[in-house]
């Protein structure tokens, strides 16, 4: 088997945090953000689109469609970390716990996500990118580098992170731009 090219994206700057809004939109910050990245990507070559279905990556994907003329696959494995049950109130101080944390002290609904995510990116056959989340990318990085830790980087909006499936191996090839928040 060849390998297959994929990227990952961190969706643009949004307009509300983790605890204020359960999917918000971007900023206009974002938008802006969104079409740097859509014109950094350059043409479409054959690449597949995929996309989180949550409204800020598929705002963000929304400048790659326009640019590449091509609809995205919505594929709910590449969505944001599973809060279910906690309160919008509840989920900012859950998440930096979770932040705080390792993959192998996880409930099984996280390791199970976590898991989904990569079987998911085992299954890709052509160069495909991905517009997704920050912990999703972190997940994948950890994974490609043997890092336990939940959060082995901070990868800024719209960031390009570029990783290759070889021989069902996921490799690290690139980490896009990163920041020095956690998460917003």
């Amino acid at each position: 088997m060849s390998m297959v090219p994929f990227v990952l994206i961190r969706h643009g700057e949004q307009n509300a945090g983790w605890d204020v809004d359960r999917d918000p939109a971007l900023s206009a910050a974002g938008v802006a953000q969104a079409q740097a990245m859509a014109q950094a990507l350059g043409a479409v070559d054959g690449r597949a689109l995929v996309t989180s279905p949550l409204r800020r990556a598929r705002e963000t994907a929304a400048a790659v469609e326009a640019r590449w003329g091509l609809p995205a696959l919505v594929e709910p494995r590449v969505a944001e970390l599973p809060s279910d049950g906690l309160d919008l109130k509840e989920r900012g101080a859950w998440l930096r716990g979770v932040l705080a944390g390792k993959w192998s002290a996880q409930p099984a609904n996280l390791a199970d996500w976590r898991a989904g995510i990569l079987d998911l990116l085992r299954d890709l056959r052509r160069p495909t990118v991905i517009v997704s989340h920050f912990v999703v990318i972190n997940a994948v990085i950890g994974h490609a580098i043997g890092d336990d830790r939940i959060m082995p980087a901070i990868p800024d909006h719209c960031s390009i992170n570029r990783f290759v499936l070889d021989a069902g191996e996921i490799r690290l090839v690139e980490l896009g731009a990163q920041r020095e928040s956690l998460i917003g």
